[in-house]
Protein backbone atom coordinates (compact mmCIF):
# COMPACT_ATOMS: atom_id res chain seq x y z
CA UNK A 1 0.00 0.00 0.00
CA UNK A 2 0.68 3.84 -1.06
CA UNK A 3 0.98 6.47 2.05
CA UNK A 4 -1.59 8.92 1.01
CA UNK A 5 -0.92 12.52 1.76
CA UNK A 6 1.24 15.59 0.61
CA UNK A 7 4.75 14.69 -0.27
CA UNK A 8 7.49 16.31 1.58
CA UNK A 9 9.44 18.29 -0.46
CA UNK A 10 13.46 19.82 1.45
CA UNK A 11 13.45 23.45 1.35
CA UNK A 12 16.97 23.08 -0.63
CA UNK A 13 18.80 20.03 -2.87
CA UNK A 14 21.42 19.43 -0.10
CA UNK A 15 25.38 20.13 -1.90
CA UNK A 16 27.52 18.08 -2.38
CA UNK A 17 31.42 18.54 -0.89
CA UNK A 18 33.84 17.96 -2.98
CA UNK A 19 35.95 14.76 -2.35
CA UNK A 20 32.43 13.87 -0.14
CA UNK A 21 30.35 10.71 -1.74
CA UNK A 22 27.12 10.79 -0.91
CA UNK A 23 24.95 8.29 0.35
CA UNK A 24 22.72 6.64 -2.21
CA UNK A 25 19.03 6.84 -1.30
CA UNK A 26 18.50 3.66 -0.78
CA UNK A 27 21.24 3.31 1.74
CA UNK A 28 20.06 2.10 5.35
CA UNK A 29 19.53 5.20 8.12
CA UNK A 30 22.20 5.32 10.70
CA UNK A 31 21.18 4.17 13.90
CA UNK A 32 24.04 5.89 15.89
CA UNK A 33 25.94 2.90 16.36
CA UNK A 34 29.57 3.11 15.97
CA UNK A 35 29.65 0.43 13.37
CA UNK A 36 28.19 3.27 11.34
CA UNK A 37 30.18 6.04 11.97
CA UNK A 38 33.30 4.02 11.58
CA UNK A 39 31.72 2.58 7.99
CA UNK A 40 31.66 6.77 7.03
CA UNK A 41 35.03 7.21 8.03
CA UNK A 42 36.46 4.81 5.49
CA UNK A 43 34.73 5.40 3.11
CA UNK A 44 36.32 9.40 3.65
CA UNK A 45 39.63 7.48 4.18
CA UNK A 46 40.99 9.94 1.38
CA UNK A 47 39.71 13.06 2.53
CA UNK A 48 41.27 12.43 6.39
CA UNK A 49 44.89 11.43 4.54
CA UNK A 50 44.70 14.63 3.25
CA UNK A 51 44.55 16.21 6.22
CA UNK A 52 46.71 14.37 7.87
CA UNK A 53 49.72 14.93 5.21
CA UNK A 54 48.74 18.71 5.36
CA UNK A 55 48.60 19.31 8.64
CA UNK A 56 52.07 17.34 9.11
CA UNK A 57 53.63 19.61 6.20
CA UNK A 58 52.70 22.44 8.38
CA UNK A 59 53.44 21.35 11.90
CA UNK A 60 57.07 20.56 11.11
CA UNK A 61 57.57 23.98 9.43
CA UNK A 62 56.06 25.75 12.56
CA UNK A 63 58.27 23.62 14.51
CA UNK A 64 61.07 24.08 13.18
CA UNK A 65 60.65 27.92 13.10
CA UNK A 66 60.05 28.21 17.00
CA UNK A 67 63.47 29.20 18.55
CA UNK A 68 65.32 26.84 20.02
CA UNK A 69 65.48 26.94 24.02
CA UNK A 70 68.00 25.41 26.43
CA UNK A 71 67.65 24.94 30.34
CA UNK A 72 70.06 25.55 33.42
CA UNK A 73 69.70 24.09 36.74
CA UNK A 74 71.75 24.58 39.55
CA UNK A 75 70.84 23.10 42.81
CA UNK A 76 71.58 24.58 46.52
CA UNK A 77 71.08 23.85 49.87
CA UNK A 78 70.50 26.47 53.05
CA UNK A 79 74.30 26.95 55.27
CA UNK A 80 74.60 24.93 58.72
CA UNK A 81 72.64 27.95 60.48
CA UNK A 82 68.65 27.77 60.29
CA UNK A 83 67.37 30.68 61.55
CA UNK A 84 66.13 30.88 65.16
CA UNK A 85 63.47 28.54 64.51
CA UNK A 86 65.95 25.72 63.56
CA UNK A 87 66.72 24.74 67.95
CA UNK A 88 62.37 24.15 68.03
CA UNK A 89 62.74 22.10 65.06
CA UNK A 90 64.86 19.90 65.77
CA UNK A 91 63.43 19.67 69.69
CA UNK A 92 59.97 18.40 67.70
CA UNK A 93 61.78 16.54 65.51
CA UNK A 94 63.62 14.44 68.00
CA UNK A 95 60.44 14.05 70.39
CA UNK A 96 58.17 12.85 67.37
CA UNK A 97 60.72 10.18 67.31
CA UNK A 98 60.27 9.74 63.43
CA UNK A 99 63.07 9.32 61.25
CA UNK A 100 64.41 12.28 58.85
CA UNK A 101 63.01 14.96 61.54
CA UNK A 102 59.09 14.35 60.70
CA UNK A 103 56.12 14.19 62.92
CA UNK A 104 54.60 11.73 60.83
CA UNK A 105 51.82 11.13 57.98
CA UNK A 106 54.26 13.26 55.52
CA UNK A 107 54.06 16.22 57.95
CA UNK A 108 56.96 18.13 59.13
CA UNK A 109 57.70 20.49 62.04
CA UNK A 110 57.47 23.40 59.74
CA UNK A 111 54.46 22.75 58.22
CA UNK A 112 52.80 22.23 61.32
CA UNK A 113 53.64 25.07 62.87
CA UNK A 114 52.94 27.10 59.48
CA UNK A 115 56.39 28.18 60.36
CA UNK A 116 58.38 29.63 57.01
CA UNK A 117 61.43 27.40 56.36
CA UNK A 118 64.72 28.44 54.99
CA UNK A 119 64.23 26.90 51.74
CA UNK A 120 60.81 29.14 51.27
CA UNK A 121 62.84 32.37 52.36
CA UNK A 122 65.59 31.97 49.74
CA UNK A 123 62.76 31.16 47.41
CA UNK A 124 60.79 34.54 47.78
CA UNK A 125 64.07 36.33 48.26
CA UNK A 126 65.01 35.20 44.52
CA UNK A 127 61.46 36.34 43.21
CA UNK A 128 61.88 39.38 45.00
CA UNK A 129 62.06 42.64 43.01
CA UNK A 130 65.80 43.91 43.65
CA UNK A 131 66.99 40.53 42.36
CA UNK A 132 65.02 40.54 39.23
CA UNK A 133 66.27 44.07 38.50
CA UNK A 134 70.24 42.82 38.76
CA UNK A 135 69.76 39.83 37.00
CA UNK A 136 67.89 42.09 34.12
CA UNK A 137 70.55 44.29 33.94
CA UNK A 138 73.72 42.25 34.24
CA UNK A 139 72.28 40.11 31.40
CA UNK A 140 70.26 43.18 29.44
CA UNK A 141 67.58 40.99 29.70
CA UNK A 142 65.31 43.57 28.39
CA UNK A 143 66.65 44.01 24.59
CA UNK A 144 67.11 39.94 24.65
CA UNK A 145 63.55 39.27 25.35
CA UNK A 146 62.21 41.16 22.65
CA UNK A 147 62.61 40.15 18.62
CA UNK A 148 63.81 42.83 17.49
CA UNK A 149 66.16 43.21 20.14
CA UNK A 150 67.45 40.24 19.14
CA UNK A 151 67.86 40.72 15.43
CA UNK A 152 69.22 44.26 15.56
CA UNK A 153 71.22 45.35 18.80
CA UNK A 154 72.21 48.41 17.24
CA UNK A 155 68.69 49.67 16.39
CA UNK A 156 67.97 48.51 20.09
CA UNK A 157 70.81 50.95 21.27
CA UNK A 158 70.23 53.66 18.90
CA UNK A 159 66.53 54.18 20.40
CA UNK A 160 67.30 53.35 24.08
CA UNK A 161 65.02 54.98 26.56
CA UNK A 162 62.66 55.15 23.84
CA UNK A 163 59.65 52.91 22.40
CA UNK A 164 62.10 50.57 21.52
CA UNK A 165 62.74 49.86 24.95
CA UNK A 166 60.44 47.77 26.88
CA UNK A 167 60.12 48.59 30.33
CA UNK A 168 61.41 46.69 33.89
CA UNK A 169 57.54 45.02 34.71
CA UNK A 170 57.05 43.19 31.32
CA UNK A 171 60.77 42.22 31.49
CA UNK A 172 59.98 40.47 34.70
CA UNK A 173 56.71 38.60 33.64
CA UNK A 174 59.14 37.07 30.67
CA UNK A 175 61.64 36.37 33.44
CA UNK A 176 58.97 34.44 35.71
CA UNK A 177 58.06 32.26 33.05
CA UNK A 178 61.15 31.62 31.94
CA UNK A 179 62.69 30.35 35.73
CA UNK A 180 61.11 28.19 38.03
CA UNK A 181 62.06 27.29 41.50
CA UNK A 182 61.54 24.00 43.32
CA UNK A 183 62.08 22.78 47.14
CA UNK A 184 62.11 19.48 48.36
CA UNK A 185 61.09 19.70 51.84
CA UNK A 186 62.45 16.72 52.90
CA UNK A 187 66.36 17.24 51.87
CA UNK A 188 65.97 20.68 51.99
CA UNK A 189 67.16 20.88 48.09
CA UNK A 190 65.88 23.80 45.86
CA UNK A 191 66.41 23.46 42.24
CA UNK A 192 66.51 26.81 40.27
CA UNK A 193 65.84 26.43 36.67
CA UNK A 194 66.37 28.81 33.92
CA UNK A 195 65.26 28.47 30.16
CA UNK A 196 67.12 30.63 27.44
CA UNK A 197 67.81 30.78 23.72
CA UNK A 198 71.94 30.38 24.67
CA UNK A 199 73.07 27.62 26.31
CA UNK A 200 75.87 29.25 28.59
CA UNK A 201 73.41 32.18 28.99
CA UNK A 202 70.89 29.65 30.77
CA UNK A 203 73.40 28.27 33.15
CA UNK A 204 75.17 31.92 34.02
CA UNK A 205 71.50 33.06 34.70
CA UNK A 206 71.01 30.05 37.00
CA UNK A 207 74.62 30.79 39.14
CA UNK A 208 73.26 34.84 39.11
CA UNK A 209 70.68 34.04 41.10
CA UNK A 210 72.81 32.37 43.33
CA UNK A 211 74.76 35.06 43.90
CA UNK A 212 72.16 37.65 44.34
CA UNK A 213 70.73 35.67 46.84
CA UNK A 214 73.95 35.48 48.93
CA UNK A 215 74.36 39.33 48.31
CA UNK A 216 71.03 40.27 49.65
CA UNK A 217 70.87 37.99 52.29
CA UNK A 218 73.73 39.61 53.73
CA UNK A 219 72.21 43.16 53.04
CA UNK A 220 69.08 42.12 55.15
CA UNK A 221 71.06 40.50 57.52
CA UNK A 222 69.69 41.72 61.31
CA UNK A 223 71.37 39.42 63.56
CA UNK A 224 73.42 40.59 66.78
CA UNK A 225 76.74 39.66 65.26
CA UNK A 226 76.07 41.57 62.10
CA UNK A 227 75.01 44.64 64.34
CA UNK A 228 77.75 44.08 66.72
CA UNK A 229 80.29 44.17 63.33
CA UNK A 230 78.97 46.87 62.01
CA UNK A 231 79.39 49.30 65.30
CA UNK A 232 82.79 47.95 65.48
CA UNK A 233 83.66 48.48 62.14
CA UNK A 234 82.79 52.48 62.84
CA UNK A 235 84.62 52.42 66.37
CA UNK A 236 87.78 50.41 64.46
CA UNK A 237 87.77 53.84 61.88
CA UNK A 238 87.68 56.10 64.41
CA UNK A 239 90.16 54.71 66.69
CA UNK A 240 92.28 54.00 63.65
CA UNK A 241 92.76 58.13 63.17
CA UNK A 242 92.96 58.23 66.43
CA UNK A 243 96.28 56.42 66.30
CA UNK A 244 97.39 57.93 63.37
CA UNK A 245 96.91 61.60 65.06
CA UNK A 246 98.68 59.90 68.32
CA UNK A 247 101.70 58.37 66.49
CA UNK A 248 102.08 62.14 64.28
CA UNK A 249 102.33 63.91 67.58
CA UNK A 250 105.04 62.06 68.78
CA UNK A 251 106.92 61.52 65.48
CA UNK A 252 106.49 65.28 65.21
CA UNK A 253 107.73 66.20 68.61
CA UNK A 254 110.42 63.67 68.30
CA UNK A 255 111.77 65.17 65.05
CA UNK A 256 111.71 68.56 66.37
CA UNK A 257 113.26 68.40 69.98
CA UNK A 258 115.31 65.52 68.98
CA UNK A 259 114.26 63.33 71.75
CA UNK A 260 114.12 59.27 71.25
CA UNK A 261 114.27 58.06 74.52
CA UNK A 262 114.81 60.72 77.63
CA UNK A 263 116.34 57.48 80.01
CA UNK A 264 118.07 56.38 77.76
CA UNK A 265 119.01 59.85 76.72
CA UNK A 266 119.40 61.22 79.89
CA UNK A 267 122.07 58.73 81.13
CA UNK A 268 123.86 58.70 77.95
CA UNK A 269 124.51 62.60 78.34
CA UNK A 270 125.13 61.99 81.89
CA UNK A 271 127.99 59.24 80.89
CA UNK A 272 129.18 62.00 78.28
CA UNK A 273 129.23 64.90 80.84
CA UNK A 274 130.94 63.17 83.46
CA UNK A 275 133.67 62.25 80.92
CA UNK A 276 134.18 65.43 79.84
CA UNK A 277 134.21 67.11 83.62
CA UNK A 278 137.12 64.30 84.09
CA UNK A 279 139.07 65.29 80.62
CA UNK A 280 138.84 69.11 81.73
CA UNK A 281 140.02 67.95 85.79
CA UNK A 282 142.88 66.24 83.85
CA UNK A 283 143.55 68.88 81.27
CA UNK A 284 143.52 71.86 84.25
CA UNK A 285 145.98 69.72 86.42
CA UNK A 286 147.88 69.16 83.49
CA UNK A 287 148.33 73.01 82.15
CA UNK A 288 149.30 73.70 86.07
CA UNK A 289 152.19 71.57 85.70
CA UNK A 290 153.03 73.43 82.35
CA UNK A 291 152.62 76.71 83.36
CA UNK A 292 155.23 75.86 86.46
CA UNK A 293 157.66 74.66 84.03
CA UNK A 294 157.13 76.85 80.38
CA UNK A 295 156.27 80.33 80.14
CA UNK A 296 152.86 81.05 78.71
CA UNK A 297 153.92 81.43 75.27
CA UNK A 298 155.19 77.77 74.92
CA UNK A 299 153.17 75.55 72.22
CA UNK A 300 152.51 73.15 75.03
CA UNK A 301 150.79 75.54 77.09
CA UNK A 302 148.73 77.51 74.41
CA UNK A 303 147.34 73.66 73.30
CA UNK A 304 146.72 72.60 76.74
CA UNK A 305 145.11 75.94 77.29
CA UNK A 306 142.76 75.50 73.81
CA UNK A 307 141.98 71.67 74.51
CA UNK A 308 140.77 73.09 78.45
CA UNK A 309 138.55 75.63 76.35
CA UNK A 310 136.97 73.28 73.90
CA UNK A 311 136.35 70.98 77.12
CA UNK A 312 134.17 73.93 79.03
CA UNK A 313 132.54 74.89 75.15
CA UNK A 314 131.02 71.17 74.99
CA UNK A 315 130.20 71.20 78.98
CA UNK A 316 128.49 74.36 78.72
CA UNK A 317 126.42 72.94 75.45
CA UNK A 318 125.69 69.57 77.27
CA UNK A 319 124.38 71.08 80.57
CA UNK A 320 123.09 74.04 79.00
CA UNK A 321 122.31 77.60 80.47
CA UNK A 322 121.04 78.28 83.66
CA UNK A 323 117.76 79.71 82.50
CA UNK A 324 117.09 76.69 79.63
CA UNK A 325 114.63 75.32 81.86
CA UNK A 326 111.97 74.49 79.12
CA UNK A 327 112.04 73.63 75.27
CA UNK A 328 112.19 77.58 73.32
CA UNK A 329 110.64 75.33 70.25
CA UNK A 330 113.78 75.13 68.77
CA UNK A 331 115.58 71.57 68.37
CA UNK A 332 119.19 72.67 69.62
CA UNK A 333 118.77 74.55 72.84
CA UNK A 334 122.22 73.69 73.57
CA UNK A 335 123.95 71.13 72.83
CA UNK A 336 123.67 71.50 68.97
CA UNK A 337 122.01 68.52 67.70
CA UNK A 338 120.40 67.37 71.14
CA UNK A 339 118.85 68.89 73.80
CA UNK A 340 121.12 69.71 76.62
CA UNK A 341 120.55 68.09 80.45
CA UNK A 342 118.67 71.03 81.86
CA UNK A 343 115.75 70.68 79.54
CA UNK A 344 115.76 66.78 79.29
CA UNK A 345 113.68 66.58 81.87
CA UNK A 346 110.84 69.15 80.83
CA UNK A 347 110.96 67.30 77.26
CA UNK A 348 111.18 63.76 78.35
CA UNK A 349 107.38 64.28 80.35
CA UNK A 350 106.40 66.01 77.59
CA UNK A 351 107.57 62.73 75.41
CA UNK A 352 106.38 60.40 77.67
CA UNK A 353 102.77 61.89 78.03
CA UNK A 354 102.67 61.86 73.91
CA UNK A 355 104.27 58.25 73.94
CA UNK A 356 101.37 57.22 76.34
CA UNK A 357 98.87 58.78 74.46
CA UNK A 358 99.93 56.46 71.12
CA UNK A 359 100.15 53.27 73.28
CA UNK A 360 96.66 53.49 74.47
CA UNK A 361 95.50 53.98 70.76
CA UNK A 362 97.50 51.48 69.45
CA UNK A 363 96.10 49.04 72.39
CA UNK A 364 92.56 50.22 71.84
CA UNK A 365 92.95 49.32 67.95
CA UNK A 366 94.62 46.35 68.67
CA UNK A 367 91.55 44.98 70.65
CA UNK A 368 89.02 46.41 68.44
CA UNK A 369 90.85 44.68 65.58
CA UNK A 370 90.54 41.60 68.20
CA UNK A 371 86.97 41.89 68.54
CA UNK A 372 86.19 42.97 65.01
CA UNK A 373 87.55 39.85 63.66
CA UNK A 374 85.98 37.54 65.65
CA UNK A 375 82.32 39.52 64.66
CA UNK A 376 83.00 38.62 61.27
CA UNK A 377 83.27 35.32 62.30
CA UNK A 378 80.22 35.09 64.27
CA UNK A 379 78.34 36.88 61.81
CA UNK A 380 79.41 34.07 59.13
CA UNK A 381 78.24 31.42 61.38
CA UNK A 382 74.87 33.41 61.27
CA UNK A 383 74.79 34.80 57.70
CA UNK A 384 71.68 33.05 56.15
CA UNK A 385 73.92 31.96 53.00
CA UNK A 386 73.40 29.12 50.87
CA UNK A 387 75.70 26.27 49.55
CA UNK A 388 76.00 25.59 46.14
CA UNK A 389 75.61 21.97 45.59
CA UNK A 390 75.67 21.39 41.57
CA UNK A 391 76.51 24.54 40.02
CA UNK A 392 74.95 24.82 36.28
CA UNK A 393 76.78 24.02 33.45
CA UNK A 394 76.10 24.68 29.71
CA UNK A 395 73.72 22.28 28.79
CA UNK A 396 74.87 19.63 26.14
CA UNK A 397 71.27 19.46 24.65
CA UNK A 398 68.25 21.72 24.21
CA UNK A 399 65.09 21.13 26.07
CA UNK A 400 62.55 22.59 23.58
CA UNK A 401 60.67 22.26 21.35
CA UNK A 402 60.10 18.81 20.92
CA UNK A 403 58.99 18.99 17.22
CA UNK A 404 57.96 15.20 16.87
CA UNK A 405 55.54 15.82 19.24
CA UNK A 406 54.74 19.11 18.11
CA UNK A 407 53.99 17.69 14.96
CA UNK A 408 52.47 14.12 16.17
CA UNK A 409 49.88 16.33 17.99
CA UNK A 410 49.04 18.62 15.35
CA UNK A 411 48.59 15.10 13.10
CA UNK A 412 46.19 13.98 15.76
CA UNK A 413 44.46 17.00 16.75
CA UNK A 414 43.66 17.83 12.75
CA UNK A 415 42.44 13.95 12.64
CA UNK A 416 40.12 14.92 15.21
CA UNK A 417 38.91 17.71 13.91
CA UNK A 418 38.27 15.82 10.23
CA UNK A 419 36.23 13.06 12.02
CA UNK A 420 34.36 15.34 13.44
CA UNK A 421 33.71 17.15 10.13
CA UNK A 422 32.74 13.99 8.09
CA UNK A 423 30.59 12.08 11.41
CA UNK A 424 29.24 16.04 11.57
CA UNK A 425 28.46 16.70 8.13
CA UNK A 426 26.68 12.89 7.44
CA UNK A 427 24.36 13.62 9.53
CA UNK A 428 23.66 16.64 8.66
CA UNK A 429 22.87 14.83 5.10
CA UNK A 430 20.89 12.50 6.55
CA UNK A 431 18.10 15.18 8.07
CA UNK A 432 15.08 14.78 6.11
CA UNK A 433 13.98 17.77 4.76
CA UNK A 434 11.20 19.30 6.81
CA UNK A 435 13.58 19.09 9.42
CA UNK A 436 13.64 22.28 11.94
CA UNK A 437 17.78 22.68 11.67
CA UNK A 438 17.16 22.46 8.05
CA UNK A 439 14.49 25.15 7.72
CA UNK A 440 16.90 27.23 10.60
CA UNK A 441 19.71 26.99 7.93
CA UNK A 442 17.58 27.85 4.78
CA UNK A 443 16.35 31.14 6.63
CA UNK A 444 19.65 32.33 7.89
CA UNK A 445 20.79 31.43 4.11
CA UNK A 446 18.28 33.38 2.42
CA UNK A 447 18.33 36.18 4.76
CA UNK A 448 22.69 36.36 4.49
CA UNK A 449 21.86 36.31 0.61
CA UNK A 450 19.96 39.07 0.32
CA UNK A 451 21.61 41.01 2.85
CA UNK A 452 24.98 40.63 0.58
CA UNK A 453 22.26 41.82 -1.91
CA UNK A 454 21.79 44.93 -0.92
CA UNK A 455 25.22 45.39 0.61
CA UNK A 456 26.93 44.88 -3.23
CA UNK A 457 23.94 47.02 -5.08
CA UNK A 458 25.35 50.24 -6.03
CA UNK A 459 24.21 53.54 -4.41
CA UNK A 460 21.74 55.50 -7.28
Amino acid sequence: MEASGPAVVPAYQPSKAPGVERLPEHAPQPDGGGAERLAVLWRERRFLWRVAWKTLIVAYAVAWLLPVHYEGVTKIVSGENQGPNAGLLGKLASASGVPGGGLGLGMDAASVLGLKTPGALYIEIMKSRTVEDRIIDQFDLRRRYTVLGRWFPHIYETKSGGWLEPGYSKTRKQLKSYTDFDEDKKSGVITITCTDYAAQTAADICNAYVEALNRLAADLNTSDAHRERLFLEDRLTSARQDLDQASLALSEFSSKNTVIDPQSQGRTMMDAASRIQGELIAGEAELKGYEQIYSDENVKVRTTKARIGELQAQLRKLMGNPGDRSPSGSAATGAGLYPSVRTLPVLGYQYNELYRQAKIQETVYEFLTQQYEMAKIQEAKELPSVRTMDRAVRPERKSGPIRTLIAALSVLGALTLGCCWVIGRNAWELLPGDDPRRRLASEISQDWRSWRKKSNRPAS
